[in-house]
């Protein structure tokens, strides 16, 4: 920093003379990689003139293409942004405007400075000739005339985020600025189109129909959202209108939002190929359009009654998202050009188990694998460097090639995804310490996660080699330039008060590129990287300004209690629409509710009113479920409650909802509908609800009574949401299961179609009835099979039923079979089950293995044996940990002597879940200390309270130290580790010093 205040004055004078270009990068790069408490003391102690002048040259080389900012860079050009902003003594209607380029790297809290006046400017911007796509046109084909800021807004807000989007739309909705929303001109809703899909609900449903279709064109490429796409389709679709795939065309997007009934009477389905199907189907593609949902079950109709043996290899792709509703027989009847050509797209498609062994097997069957030798697949590494392995088949792999110590870099980054199934026995004989990083980076580059073997051996590794006499640190340097922020994302919890402020920048700015890798760490190791990084942007018991709280991001929801109270409410209060899109850990998500009630926040919940509600969003979740029950009904009303339902359901959905590991909900749902599926009064009847209400709440919000008195045409619409909510008890699966046989008659005349969509509801029938489903086809024996939750009789009769009706021994069944059981494999005695062939089950061992399996203790042993003999992968002994997570939660049925033997590298192949389910006397008898201890940290937090019940204290320390990853707990602090760890909460200088060197050179 001193050396820059230096130089600053001689750059300076040459950005005044010069307008040089060289120098004005080389300061703004300065800039942004100073630490923020630096570059604020340096900027507001700068002259004003200064700061004014380099605020207007950066805007002038942004403009001009001149000045480069990487995208990892754009947080911290908004804070420089935001300070020299500071140096400005009054916001002018000008200044917005001449800073409009900038505003997308601003903060939220950045933008709120501006006064709101600053929007209602009447400067105007000058009629011009615009594009038909993405403008309304009048007569003369000039854009209506635009109030300077905003059109400065529109022609910048596709580099917005959607918060700064939200913020600003709130701004429009003071009434001295624009009047209220139904009084808006065309001339208004065409500047601030892009943020309209941003305007909280209530205010967009008050837009007129009039003022819907004066912005016809440009609904499509708005990217509105459900509630408020439906809302434009109220004024938009004319179902009377004799061309309805023209309709459905101009639509676009919004063809996503309309139901099977508008779809049927605009342009019927029936063309696979069809522009409105292939629309459709990228609705499903980007998460739009619900694969279990009614539209896209009339799509799987058009798919099935047309064959998709008649579809090109490319015109199948398309239908990709659909698949995993398809069952077998359709991918059965696919030639092989047709699976290779949809394998790529498939990866990010969660196939069933039997889908996915039945392509592994018709496109790379494991017995080719296994005959393959060292030189062959060496030979062939293109072929395979690019599929998705899993941990356990890159490992098989990396053993089967025997790769030489000796491989180069660029030889090892030539196996692509296979150099994941490295062993660590080849990381250890790597001598260079440059080397060795460079493979570790490497690793770490690869689009597979590290697995947690692994994680531990390079950390291991890295302590034992800078804990050598004499580290070569002559030689690093440069090399570490290419290591990314990734590396020390995953550094291990008692190393992170060793990053520098630098390094835990480059993580934060990680965390907000991509969240998805925070919430693959463990919780303990999210709150210690949260908590570190709140320490190097505040100061300790010190308030948090909305800049460090936007400058954490996903961070946020894993502080503990008492950092979550330096947050001052007001600034909580603003940043409410923020925290909903982020995974909010449990002590972050308690506190948090705790403070939505304080008086200054939203106060108690029985005085919220509807606009409470609507503010706390999906936070509502966060409150006690007592709380919940105290909001006003009134509050509650069927659409508040209706759109409060859908954003969490749509968050749950999204790809950070299904990575966070939340609580779970069901008594604060109930709670939250109680107003509507409970009597106001205990005297008066239950309401029966009709389908509108079911899809207004949700299917396991109503007890079997009301089910059972719903009107049979109501039921036909809502058996898809009753069979997907996994919340449905006994009694209420019995009740919606009665309804379908109403429908669609006795059980034994189910077609396949009928049985996929019944699901879960298949638990509600009685023994003979389930005894009488038809089970030989494929596609209705695996759906069986992926259900969790059927009695023990119930899975004896769904296996003995599939044995009768296939004419199949129990020794007959291939792993495509076993599979395609699932859960329903537990229904096999233990007599039964032994006549598994042993190699078959090896085979399905993978995917069964996955699955939380209620079987008896008894069950899993025998399992576990099928394992050990010839067929299978031979003695226990000889197992590296790629069998041990190939086989999952299998492991289980192991014999307590076998577990008690199995070495440090073996546990740790262990999947967290086979962890879980072994039975907790058995857990505390086969584990000693030193094994627990050797757990990775997402084994150890996977250990339930029941399992830590039966532990002694020796072996509970022994757990906690592996969570903690050697850093002690607080219960553990001042206490001796008797039994003989290695002491990681002191690493060696030397260790400290490696670290520095990533964080410095990073």
């Amino acid at each position: 920093m001193e050396l820059l205040a230096c130089f600053s004055p001689v750059l300076w004078d040459l950005l005044q003379r010069e307008k040089s270009v060289w120098a004005l990068q080389i300061l703004v790069q300065a800039y942004l990689h100073m630490p923020p408490e630096n570059l604020q003391q340096l900027v507001l102690s700068a002259e004003r003139e200064a700061a004014q002048g380099f605020l207007t040259l950066m805007l002038q080389g942004k403009l001009q293409g001149k000045l480069q900012v990487p995208p990892s860079e754009e947080q911290a050009l908004g804070r420089l942004t935001a300070l020299l902003l500071q140096r400005y003594p009054r916001l002018t209607s000008q200044l917005f405007i001449d800073l409009s380029p900038l505003i997308p790297f601003l903060a939220v809290s950045d933008l709120m400075r501006f006064p709101p006046s600053l929007l209602a400017n009447d400067s105007v911007q000058q009629g011009y000739r615009g594009s038909e796509e993405n403008s309304l046109e009048e007569d003369k084909g000039l854009r209506p005339m635009t109030p300077r800021s905003l059109a400065a807004i529109r022609d910048y807000s596709p580099g917005m985020r959607p918060e700064q989007k939200e913020a600003l739309a709130k701004r429009l909705l003071a009434p001295e600025l624009f009047g209220e929303v139904p009084a808006w001109p065309q001339e208004l809703l065409w500047a601030v189109l892009p943020l309209l899909p941003h305007l909280p609900l209530e205010n967009f449903l008050q837009l007129s129909p009039h003022q819907i279709q004066a912005l016809e064109d440009s609904w499509p490429a708005a990217g509105l959202g459900p509630g408020h796409a439906r809302h434009v389709l109220r004024s938009l679709v004319n179902q009377s209108v004799q061309d309805g795939e023209e309709q459905v065309r101009r639509l676009g997007p919004l063809a996503c939002f309309l139901s099977p009934e508008e779809l049927q009477s605009l342009v019927p389905l029936s063309d696979p190929t069809g522009p409105v199907e292939r629309g459709l189907l990228e609705c499903a593609a980007n998460g739009t359009l619900s694969p279990e949902g009614r539209v896209a079950y009339e799509l799987l109709g058009v798919l099935r009654s047309s064959g998709g043996a008649v579809l090109s290899p490319q015109e199948l792709r398309v239908w990709a998202p659909l698949f995993p509703q398809l069952g077998l027989r359709f991918l059965q009847e696919l030639s092989e050009p047709q699976l290779r050509a949809m394998l790529p797209v498939l990866q990010g498609t969660s196939v069933t188990p039997a889908q996915a062994v039945l392509l592994l097997g018709r496109l790379l069957p494991r017995h080719d694998l296994l005959q393959l030798d060292s030189s062959a697949l060496l030979a062939n590494r293109r072929r395979y460097w690019e599929l998705p392995w899993s941990e356990q088949q890159a490992q098989f792999l990396w053993k089967k090639m025997q790769v030489p110590t000796n491989l180069t870099l660029r030889n090892l980054q030539a196996l692509g995804t296979l150099a994941g199934g490295m062993s660590c026995e080849f990381l250890q004989q790597i001598n260079s310490m440059v080397d060795f990083l460079e493979v570790v980076h490497m690793i770490y580059q690869l689009p597979t996660r590290v697995r947690g073997s692994l994680r531990a051996c390079i950390w291991a590794e890295l302590q034992r080699r800078t804990a050598m006499p004499e580290p070569e640190w002559t030689t690093v340097g440069p090399e570490l330039n290419g290591l990314d922020s990734k590396l020390l994302l995953d550094l291990p919890i008692q190393l992170m008060d060793r990053l520098s402020n630098e390094s835990i920048m480059l993580v934060v700015e990680l965390v907000q590129r991509a969240p998805e890798q925070l919430l693959a760490l463990t919780p303990l190791h999210q709150a210690a990287l949260a908590e570190r990084a709140l320490q190097n942007l505040a100061l300790k018991e010190t308030p948090v300004s909305g800049e460090v709280l936007e400058t954490l991001g996903p961070l946020v929801g894993f502080l503990g209690t008492e950092s979550t109270r330096q947050i001052p409410l007001q600034i909580l209060l603003s940043h409410l629409s923020q925290l909903q899109g982020f995974c909010l850990g449990e002590t972050f998500a308690t506190e948090l509710g705790w403070l939505l009630l304080q008086e200054s926040v939203l106060g108690k919940s029985e005085l919220w009113s509807q606009d409470g509600v609507e503010q706390a969003g999906r936070l509502v979740f966060t409150l006690s479920t007592e709380a919940i029950s105290l909001i006003p009904r009134e509050a509650l009303g069927p659409e508040t409650l209706e759109r409060l339902l859908e954003k969490q359901q749509s968050w749950q959905q999204s790809r950070v909802g299904q990575l966070c590991r939340g609580p779970q909900l069901a008594a604060k749902k109930a709670a939250l509908v109680a107003g509507v599926v409970r009597p106001a009064a205990g005297d008066l009847p239950e309401p029966v609800p009709n389908c509108a209400d079911v899809r207004g709440t949700f299917p396991a919000a109503w007890s079997a009574t009301q089910i059972a008195e719903m009107e049979l045409s109501d039921c036909k619409d809502c058996l898809t949401l009753f069979a997907g909510d996994p919340g449905l008890g006994p009694e209420e699966l019995r009740a919606a299961m009665g309804k379908a046989k109403r429908l669609w008659g006795p059980p034994r005349r189910f077609r396949p179609e009928q049985i996929l969509q019944l699901g879960r509801l298949l638990i509600g029938l009685g023994d003979r009835e389930l005894q009488e489903l038809i089970l030989v086809d494929w596609g209705v024996l695996s759906t069986l099979g992926q259900i969790d939750g059927w009695s023990s009789t119930q899975l004896r009769i769904v296996v003995s039923s599939f044995l009768r009706q296939s004419g199949r021994h129990v020794s007959h069944l291939d792993f495509v079979h076993l599979t395609a059981l699932g859960y329903t494999l537990c229904g096999l005695r233990p007599e039964e089950l032994q006549h598994i062939s042993s190699w078959e089950f090896s085979q399905a061992a993978l995917f069964l293995g996955t699955l939380h399996l209620q079987c008896s203790e008894e069950q899993l042993e025998v399992l576990a044996h099928l394992l050990v003999l010839p067929g299978g992968f031979g003695p226990i002994s000889n197992w590296g940990p790629e069998i041990f997570t190939e086989i999952g939660t299998i492991a289980a049925g192991i014999p307590d002597l076998a577990l008690s033997a199995l070495l440090r590298g073996q546990i740790q192949g262990v999947t967290p879940l086979a962890i879980s389910v072994i039975p907790p006397p058995k857990f505390a008898v086969v584990f000693s200390p030193i094994q627990l201890s050797s757990l990775t940290s997402a084994q150890a937090m996977a250990v339930t309270p029941e399992q830590m019940a039966f532990l002694s204290p020796e072996q509970r320390r022994a757990v906690a130290w592996a969570q903690h990853e050697g850093k002690e707990s607080p219960e553990q602090q001042g206490r001796s580790t008797a039994w003989g760890l290695q002491d990681w909460s002191r690493p060696s200088w030397s260790l400290v010093l490696t670290i520095s060197f990533l964080g410095h050179l990073l």
